[in-house]
């Protein structure tokens, strides 16, 4: 896989020089910058739309307020005839996370004929991904000079085979633990393909209650792994016997185990109690010598 950097992106730019180039401004920044990182997405020309006339869908001026205010993003981007995101170039001497640059881009994605999921900021130094419902910070924030650091988190929020399309689902699926590609996506990891029942296979699992849970512990244990990441709170509101408990913080996770039978906490309890391993050979040695003089 080949490796993208400001050099492949951008040629011989000298970011250092831009903010001194009077000529370079935002037109500039369209073409020199926004363009080939656009096409290296992967958007051809019929996905890019440019200078999109948007009618306000509130505000209006003129004598009788009957003029709509005209709103144009520099950039709408089309997945499947869907606009998936916006992006608004700025000149280098702009600020990106200035607010009223943010509002202005935040209102071209939410607009009714966008309703984009993300909207981007671009002033040829630096770019901004945020998503439409959380503008306070940008989800993705980066030097263009360094952008081969950032690559791999940009292309897979907004190449377009990361946007689901209608309500068409496509899982890949995988042997093992899907391994981590880019930042972790909670919404959108891989199913897992048949796992084999493995019944009591390791030591925390022998002698546990007799309802030992509706999946093995060892599926419990993938699924955990592959729909979160270690530290992760897992909740089971449902905890039975606990496995899910269990297995969690075997996997390096915390957990919490609810339910109204009193015997499922007992049961976690039980599992989870510190053993000083003295005091437990003196508790065998007590049931041992009790039992060796019942068989007497």
């Amino acid at each position: 896989m080949k490796t993208i950097t400001s050099d492949y992106l951008f040629g011989s730019l000298d970011f250092k020089l831009i903010n001194q180039n009077s000529d370079f401004k935002e037109d500039s920044v369209r073409e020199v910058i926004i363009l080939p990182i656009l096409k290296e997405l992967g958007y051809s020309q019929e996905n890019i739309v440019r200078s999109k006339m948007l009618s306000h869908p509130f505000l209006k001026i003129g004598a009788n307020k009957k003029i709509p205010i005209k709103l144009i993003p520099d950039y709408s981007l089309k997945v499947s005839e869907n606009f998936a995101w916006v992006l608004d170039a700025k000149s280098p001497n702009q600020k990106i996370d200035d607010n009223d640059n943010i509002e202005q881009v935040y209102c071209y994605s939410s607009h009714p004929e966008i309703r984009s999921t993300y909207f981007a900021l671009c002033n040829g130094i630096q770019f901004s991904l945020f998503r439409r419902e959380s503008t306070n910070k940008p989800i993705l924030l980066f030097n263009l000079d360094e952008i081969e650091y950032s690559w791999g988190k940009l292309s897979m929020y907004l190449s377009p085979s990361s946007f689901q399309v209608g309500k068409y689902f496509s899982y890949n699926t995988t042997n093992a633990t899907a391994k981590l590609k880019g930042e972790f996506d909670y919404s959108n990891r891989p199913l897992l393909e048949e796992i084999p029942v493995k019944k009591q296979q390791a030591k925390r699992h022998f002698g546990v209650h007799g309802y030992f849970t509706k999946q093995s512990w060892n599926i419990v244990a993938e699924y955990i792994k592959n729909f979160s990441k270690p530290n992760d709170l897992v909740l089971d509101p449902f905890g039975g016997s606990g496995i899910t408990a269990i297995e969690a913080l075997m996997n390096n996770r915390k957990a919490i185990n609810i339910d109204i039978n009193p015997m499922a906490v007992f049961l976690v309890q039980s599992l989870v109690a510190p053993v000083t391993i003295s005091d437990l050979a003196v508790s065998f040695d007590r049931v041992k010598n009790e039992y060796e003089r019942s068989e007497e």
